[in-house]
C-alpha cells in the first residue's frame, strides 16, 4: 500500500499498530500507523501522493535499486498524512554506502529498514521523540549501533562448541590460494599457546608442492603431532589416534569451484568424522560471483561455518554480508594479514557493521 500510494521507491521507516476512535483507545477500529519515505517532492518540502487507503494498490513491484528520501510522512491506513515532513538523508547515505561496498541492493534495503526500526529503542530516543528527527540527528556511533543490531538479526555468527566426548575436528576447505594452511597455523597456535588446549594437526594436501613441509614446520614449532593422510581410512585412524586431544585442525586440498568432481573427492575424508566442523574459506578480494560459486560447489560437503580471508587486502566487504545473509551459514573468522597467529579475528556483528561503514 505504501508503494502504491507513494511510488515504487518508497521506504518504510517504521510501523506500529494503533486503534482509532472508541473511548480511551478501547472499542475502536484497528489501523496501522506507518512512517514512510518517498523520493517524490513537489518542491515545497511536502511529499506528493494521495492519502493512504485500504484499497490502495499493494502489488506494485519495488525497483532493484530504490531511491530514498525525499521526505518522510506519518500516516495510518484510512487517514491522510500528518503535517510536518522531516528529512531522512542519513539513512539514504547508509544505503548508498552499503551498495558501494558491494552489498546487493535488495539486502542493503532490508538492512537499512531493519537498522531504522531499531532507532526507537536507541539511547537518544527520548531526546528526539520524532523518528525523522532521530534519523537526521544520528551520529556515526548511533548509526553504527543500529546497523550492528540489524546485522546481528540478519546473519549468523557462531563460535565452536566443545564436544561432550572426543576431540573437536575443524576442517578448512575452499578454493586454491585463499590461505587455508596459514589460517590452520593461526588457529592451532591460538589453541595451543593461548588457551593451552591439547592440539593436533592433519593434512590431506599431499599434492601441492611444499604443503606438507609447511604444516610440518608449524607442528614442530608448536610441538604438536601431525598426521599426513592419503586415504579416507587413514583419516579415521588419525582422528582415533588423537583421542586425547581437545582439537584437531585438518588442512585440505584447494579445489577449483568449477571442478565439482574433485570437490566431491573430499567427501570420503570428511564424511564420517565425529564432532566435525567444516569451515569454507573464501577470499574477500574475490568477486561476489566467484564467492557464490565457491559456496555453491563446496556445499556438497557438510559446511558448517564461513571464514573470510584477506580482509586486509580488500577494498570492499559486501561479499561477507551477502554470502552470510543469503546462505545463513554462520560466520566464524576473518583473517586480516599473514602474521601467525595475530592476524585473525573472531567475527562479530559489530565488526561486520564497521567494515560495511568504511568508505569503499
Amino acid at each position: 500500500m505504501i508503494r502504491g500510494s507513494l511510488g515504487p521507491g518508497a521506504l518504510i521507516i517504521q510501523s506500529r499498530p494503533i486503534r482509532q476512535g472508541g473511548i480511551f483507545g478501547l472499542m475502536g477500529t484497528e489501523a496501522v500507523e506507518v512512517v514512510a519515505a518517498s523520493d517524490a517532492d513537489d518542491g515545497t518540502g511536502r511529499t506528493q501522493g494521495s492519502p493512504l487507503r485500504p484499497d490502495a494498490g499493494h502489488n506494485a513491484a519495488a525497483p532493484e535499486v530504490p531511491r530514498f528520501p525525499g521526505a518522510v510522512r506519518t500516516a495510518s491506513v484510512g487517514q491522510a498524512e500528518s503535517d510536518g515532513p522531516v528529512r531522512a538523508s542519513s539513512f539514504r547515505r547508509i544505503y548508498d554506502q552499503l551498495v558501494e561496498q558491494g552489498v546487493l541492493p535488495k539486502l542493503a534495503r532490508a538492512l537499512v529498514e531493519e537498522a531504522v526500526c531499531r532507532f526507537p529503542s536507541s539511547p537518544f530516543a527520548e531526546k528526539f521523540p520524532n523518528v525523522g528527527d532521530r534519523l537526521e540527528s544520528a551520529s556515526r556511533e548511533d548509526v553504527l549501533q543500529a546497523l550492528t543490531g540489524a546485522v546481528a538479526k540478519t546473519i549468523r555468527v557462531e563460535r565452536s562448541a566443545k564436544p561432550a566426548t572426543g576431540p573437536k575436528v575443524i576442517a578448512l576447505v575452499g578454493p586454491t590460494g585463499v590461505g587455508k594452511t596459514t589460517t590452520i597455523a593461526k588457529l592451532a597456535t591460538i589453541a595451543k599457546m593461548r588457551h593451552g588446549l591439547p592440539t593436533a594437526l592433519a593434512t590431506i594436501d599431499t599434492y601441492r608442492i611444499g604443503a606438507v613441509d609447511q604444516l610440518r614446520t608449524y607442528a614442530e614449532l608448536l610441538a604438536v603431532p601431525l598426521a599426513v593422510v592419503q586415504r579416507p581410512d587413514q583419516m579415521q585412524q588419525a582422528i582415533e589416534s588423537f583421542s586425547d586431544r581437545a582439537v584437531v585442525f585438518v588442512d585440505t586440498i584447494g579445489r577449483s569451484p568449477r571442478d565439482r568432481d574433485r570437490v566431491d573427492a573430499l567427501r570420503p575424508f570428511l564424511g564420517r568424522l565425529p564432532n566435525l566442523e567444516t569451515h569454507l574459506v573464501v577470499s574477500c578480494t574475490a568477486k561476489y560471483d566467484d564467492v557464490l560459486l565457491a559456496h555453491e560447489t563446496f556445499s556438497r560437503l557438510p559446511l558448517t561455518r564461513l571464514v573470510f580471508s584477506k580482509v586486509d587486502e580488500a577494498v570492499s566487504f559486501g561479499s561477507i554480508y551477502n554470502l552470510a545473509a543469503q546462505s545463513q551459514v554462520p560466520l566464524s573468522y576473518l583473517t586480516v594479514g599473514q602474521e601467525v597467529p595475530d592476524d585473525i579475528e573472531v567475527t562479530t556483528p559489530g565488526r561486520i557493521a564497521e567494515l560495511l561503514m568504511r568508505a569503499a
